[in-house]
């Protein structure tokens, strides 16, 4: 008779937003048990305190790490806590799912890489879209050859104009055009060339921010996002890759389309998908395999935060 491993014993710093999305799938997982959850917010701890099973509640991530015996920790913790927070889990041989940004900036982040080298512990950044089943067909189409050599990306990144109430210091490229560098790097397989970005006029950040690249290989991309809509609904992101024999263009929620070989091919939205599910899965299938690679290592993640500070550099320079 076979028998299901030991759940693997996770901590989660951080419990707002994006924390509480991660435990909200962490709880109801066979393979995983939540040992503690720490935010600086004790409201927030208490709100959620009822449904973690006697997990401990503590308003202090490092007291945390220190305290309570864990296999794993998750990081969605304001980023200006995300390397304090990772190099020490990493001194205690935890292994760390670190959400996006890495850090505040590239230099701010250098210590985690001497710390994942130091550590029995690794650090797999958190590009959720890496695990959407459609990104990754996406990519998978691109990598096949079937629309050629690739020559253009484009994306947008909607968001209603309450982002800028709630993230009044986070820049719009730090918090939403990561993921479209991080896919443009993932599509074309190489890093910027060279980097213009543009932000329209608004009042703090509510206003159009974009980015024009161009890669290592020459592919041309061209990213937008706007925090300007009105609550309600809003056009779905959207990417889209053109090569030299056709294009493969994914509308979030929709599907993909394909233009390749004089026809058009639809593949509908993967039915159930669950890319954060996803992710959780592969961290902690590296976790409980030392052999198994993460699918973005922590050098990858932080040439990506590189070019992101590049093109937040290109914005205050004009």
């Amino acid at each position: 008779m076979s028998t299901s491993p030991h759940p693997l014993r996770v901590l989660v710093a951080g419990a707002g937003a994006f924390g509480r999305e991660h435990l909200s799938r962490l709880t109801k997982r066979p393979d995983a048990k939540v040992v503690g959850v720490a935010d600086a917010d004790p409201l927030a701890l208490e709100a959620i305190r009822a449904g973690l099973g006697g997990a401990e509640c503590l308003t202090d991530a490092l007291r945390m790490i220190d305290s309570v015996e864990a296999d794993a920790i998750i990081i969605a913790a304001p980023a200006a806590a995300h390397v304090e927070i990772a190099v020490r889990a990493l001194e205690r041989n935890l292994s760390v799912l670190l959400e996006k940004p890495l850090a505040p900036s590239a230099s701010a982040a250098l210590p985690l890489l001497a710390a994942a080298h130091n550590s029995e512990g690794f650090v797999m950044p958190g590009h959720v879209l890496r695990f959407s089943q459609d990104h990754v067909r996406m990519v998978e189409t691109v990598r096949s050859g079937r629309i050629g050599e690739v020559l253009y990306l484009n994306s947008r990144r909607y968001r209603d104009e309450g982002h800028a109430a709630r993230y009044p210091d986070d820049d719009p490229v730090l918090m939403t055009l990561i993921h479209d560098i991080d896919v443009a790097q993932w599509v074309t397989d190489s890093d910027f060339h060279s980097i213009v970005a543009r932000r329209s006029k608004g009042a703090g950040y509510r206003s159009m921010t974009g980015v024009s690249a161009t890669t290592g290989n020459g592919v041309i991309c061209d990213l937008r996002t706007a925090w300007t809509f009105p609550r309600g609904d809003l056009p779905p992101d959207c990417v889209e890759v053109v090569g030299d024999r056709g294009s493969v263009e994914l509308v979030v929620g929709a599907g993909l389309e394909i233009y390749a070989e004089g026809r058009r091919t639809r593949y509908p939205a993967t039915d159930g998908d669950d890319p954060l599910r996803n992710e959780q899965d592969h961290f902690l299938a590296c976790v409980r395999d030392r052999s198994q690679a993460p699918a973005l290592t922590l050098s990858q993640a932080l040439i990506g935060l590189k070019l992101a500070e590049a093109a937040i550099q290109s914005l205050r320079s004009r």
